[in-house]
């Protein structure tokens, strides 16, 4: 249960902060706090948290990166490095506190 605990906690922080920067003024930044928020929300959705899912997500996310780089579409590519960075994030913790 801790690690569903770990993953609300930081769902609701992120979407904290994306409400903070949306009232600043700062879509762009609001759109990514978003976008950590969400892979939060997709590990508390699944309830998955074996080794094939973070494979899965990161083969699927680094090509789409590489997708995005490949046709020069920088935002996509900066989407998909946040949603990469979050996954790793989520396996350290994983590992650590299992």
């Amino acid at each position: 249960m801790e690690f569903m605990n770990y993953l609300q906690e930081n769902k609701k922080r992120h979407l904290a902060e994306a409400a903070e920067l949306a009232a600043a003024d700062r879509r762009d930044d609001a759109v990514f706090a978003k976008i950590r928020a969400n892979v939060f929300d997709i590990f508390l959705q699944v309830g998955d948290k074996s080794h094939k899912i973070f494979e899965h997500l990161k083969i699927k996310w680094a090509n789409e990166k590489a997708l995005a780089e490949e046709h020069g579409d920088t935002a996509a590519a900066a989407i998909e490095q946040i949603k990469l960075e979050m996954l790793y994030e989520i396996e350290k913790e994983l590992k650590a506190n299992g």
